[in-house]
């Protein structure tokens, strides 16, 4: 939705008269832009009773390797991801690579591959906020957002940030040059306060701010490539879910993000989590003309062989979700992963989970 007035206008005629914001049109692309066109492929999914499997990171490392590579996945199964996901965290201090050490050029070329097969890239932005430098997770400063949103240096250093995160959608496009729709997930988890966005670190209008000047920004950038998603964290109720959401005209997707803690003894609260949030999503997705989806999830190190068919499918199964993401094998960190390797215990159980009918991969 097109916010900006004349300004907007002006940026528009500049790029090239192709209009801004989700319902811009590209020369490069003509009809329904890249952005509209991943919203019917999700809604798609929905509508055919397919959830789409993702995998943070997948061919860029693995379980005790590193660099593009098959994938734990594919070495597993013999299927990519139907979802891969990104971070995009440190692009907006001009380095080469995100803070785990993932190319840029490297998540570039394996996004445009994964758009290439068929699949659907979704992105997140663990950033270093652009007034105090800290990392995502560094809560000390109750006025980082507040400061960032409200005042002249802090909106300028932003708006540079999200400058280079537009640039970064902008340069996603195929062999024939036309851009590739992806989903962005920014401010996640802001249901909990582990981030400095989160629901004690920032009131509701400095988040909601986040997403505004965000939205304005890439509208006058031309972005049309984007789907934005929605991803709190646990939830209880709807008042809780629905607190600090932007509006219908910055979201999407209604998302949530919530993980299996504690093995076999947590199975218990991540089937009740697991279940109220989802729902709540799926609910409030279904009200507003948007699409829901479990956008980041998972059990470290899979301790439970039977996980992904005993505990995670039958949540899928019971909510219209278009895609689930669990989250990264990292190569330098044993016990860190999320997706079975050859010779783990839960192999021949993901197997089975993804050649569910309901179970949505890509074929190698």
């Amino acid at each position: 939705m097109n916010r900006l007035i004349i300004p907007a206008v002006a940026a528009c005629l500049l790029i090239g008269g192709a209009g801004c914001g989700q319902k811009a049109k590209t020369q490069d692309e003509p009809g329904k832009t890249p952005a509209e066109q991943l919203k019917e492929k999700l809604s798609k999914a929905v509508e055919e009773k397919k959830v789409m499997f993702g995998h943070h990171d997948d061919p860029v490392y693995g379980h005790n390797w590193n660099g593009d590579g098959i994938s734990d996945m594919v070495a597993t199964t013999g299927a990519y991801p139907a979802v891969m996901s990104w971070d995009l965290g440190a692009l907006e201090l001009g380095g080469q690579a995100n803070l785990d050490g993932v190319p840029f050029d490297s998540i570039r070329k394996q996004a445009i591959a994964q758009d290439a097969r068929g699949g659907v890239n979704t992105f997140s932005w663990h950033l270093y906020n652009p007034l105090t430098g800290v990392d995502s997770w560094n809560t000390t400063d109750s006025l980082a957002v507040s400061n960032m949103v409200n005042t002249p240096e802090g909106k300028e250093a932003y708006l540079k940030q999200l400058d280079m995160v537009a640039d970064f959608f902008l340069s996603l496009k195929d062999k024939d040059d036309n851009r590739i729709g992806v989903i962005f997930r920014p401010w996640h988890e802001h249901t909990g306060s582990w981030f400095w966005w989160g629901t004690d670190n920032c009131s509701p209008e400095d988040y909601k701010a986040l997403w505004t000047i965000m939205r304005e920004k890439f509208d006058e950038r031309g972005v049309n490539n984007v789907v934005w998603a929605y991803s709190p964290d646990r939830c209880t109720s709807t008042e809780q879910y629905m607190a600090r959401y932007p509006g219908d005209e910055y979201v999407d997707i209604l998302g949530a993000d919530i993980y299996h803690f504690n093995g076999a003894e947590g199975t218990d609260a991540y089937k009740e989590a697991a279940g109220k949030t989802p729902s709540i999503a799926s609910e409030e997705a279904k009200k507003r003309g948007k699409i829901a989806a479990f956008t980041e999830t998972g059990l470290e190190s899979i301790t439970i062989d039977d996980w992904y068919t005993s505990t995670l499918l039958p949540i899928l199964q019971s909510y219209p979700v278009a895609y689930v993401t669990v989250w990264r094998n990292a190569h330098d960190k044993p016990q860190h992963y999320y997706v079975p390797f050859p010779g783990h215990p839960a192999e021949a159980d993901f197997r089975e989970f993804c050649a569910n009918p309901s179970i949505k991969v890509i074929k190698k």
